[in-house]
C-alpha cells in the first residue's frame, strides 16, 4: 500500500521553505510597478548602516529558517496559523496594489499605507511560526524561536520603510 509518510518526499512536501514562496512571488511580481519611492535607490538613500545590517541579518534568519522545519498535520495552534497565513498573504498583496492602483491615494500617501507592505507581513509570518513546529535537523525547537526573530525582523524593517516615508514626504 502507498503511504506518503514514509517517503522522504514527505519532508520535502511539508518544508516550512514552501511557505516562503508565495509572499516572495508577490514581492518580486510587483517591485518593478511600485511607485518609484519604493526603488532600491531612493529606497536606501539615508538609511543608516547599522540599520540595514541588523535588517538583513534577522531577514536572513526569519526567511531562511522556514528551509529548516515542516509542519505537521494536527499540531496546536496550526490551525490558527494556516488562517494567518492565508489572510496575511491577501492584506500583503492589497497592500502592494494599493500602492500600485492607488498611488496618488490619502492611503497610500499617509504613513500607514505607505509602510502597509512592511508591517502586513507579520500575518503571515506569524502564520508560518504557528504552522511550522518542528525542526528536521536535531536540534531543540520552538516555535517562539522563529516568532522572535520575525519579530525582531519586522521592527529594523518598518522603521527602515518608515524612514523612507519621512525622508520621501519632507
Amino acid at each position: 500500500m502507498f503511504n506518503l509518510e514514509t517517503l522522504p518526499a514527505r519532508g520535502l512536501l511539508r518544508n516550512g521553505a514552501l511557505l516562503v514562496i508565495p509572499p516572495m512571488i508577490i514581492t518580486f511580481g510587483l517591485w518593478g510597478a511600485l511607485p518609484a519611492a519604493y526603488s532600491p535607490v531612493i529606497f536606501e538613500k539615508d538609511i543608516p548602516r547599522w540599520l540595514n545590517l541588523f535588517e538583513n541579518m534577522f531577514r536572513v534568519l526569519t526567511l531562511g529558517f522556514p528551509g529548516i522545519l515542516f509542519f505537521g498535520k494536527k499540531e496546536k495552534g496550526q490551525s490558527l496559523g494556516w488562517h494567518l497565513y492565508i489572510w496575511g498573504l491577501v492584506v500583503y498583496l492589497a497592500s502592494y496594489l494599493a500602492q500600485i492602483v492607488y498611488p496618488d491615494s490619502v492611503w497610500s500617501q499617509s504613513v500607514i499605507g505607505f509602510t502597509a507592505p512592511a508591517w502586513s507581513t507579520i500575518i503571515w509570518l506569524t502564520g508560518i511560526g504557528l504552522v511550522c513546529v518542528r525542526s528536521w535537523l536535531p536540534i531543540p525547537w520552538h516555535r517562539v524561536n522563529y516568532l522572535l526573530s520575525a519579530y525582531i525582523f519586522l521592527i529594523f524593517h518598518i522603521w527602515h520603510t518608515g524612514l523612507v516615508y519621512f525622508n520621501v514626504t519632507r
